[in-house]
């Protein structure tokens, strides 16, 4: 079996997950909780961060991690997430309320994109910011895309 650069174990399997969050609420408004190590969170948070004040027409992303877990929920506004899968799938994802969530797990190149103009984008991370998991170049992620296939047949 493949491993990762960074890790002594086996590769983390790509995968992306569209999570719904259950709202708590009542006439005064609504809560959402996410804790780690729960169906929703499935990982320690080391990280959290937020992109917002996006300018328009503005790409974010464009990479995918080696290693990294991610969970993204757009709580104010909305914005597109576009991934592609390591075998070249690629899928649209629109979050645009607070109580929706991507999960993002593995070597899945990312564009974050189509930002209203309130939105701010969360990202809470199951590792500190490492710049050796990040996969910047396009013809890197499929190389290394082309490796995993290679290697699983």
């Amino acid at each position: 079996m493949q491993q990762n650069v960074l890790s002594k174990g086996p590769a983390i399997i790509p995968k992306v997950q569209a999570i719904s969050f259950a709202a708590h609420g009542d006439d005064r408004g609504q809560l959402i909780a996410l804790e780690d190590f729960t169906d929703k969170v499935p990982f320690s948070i080391k990280r959290v961060y937020y992109i917002y004040d996006t300018t328009p027409g503005t790409v974010r992303g464009n990479h995918a991690h080696r290693e990294l877990k991610q969970l993204l929920v757009c709580i104010s506004g909305a914005c597109t997430i576009l991934c592609e899968m390591p075998d070249g799938a690629k899928t649209e994802y629109r979050l645009d309320w607070p109580d929706k969530g991507l999960l993002i797990e593995g070597l899945v190149w990312r564009q974050m994109k189509e930002f209203s103009k309130d939105a701010v984008l969360l990202v809470l991370a199951s590792e500190h910011y490492t710049e050796a998991d990040y996969v910047r170049d396009y013809s890197e992620f499929l190389r290394l895309c082309n490796e995993e296939r290679e290697g699983n047949k």
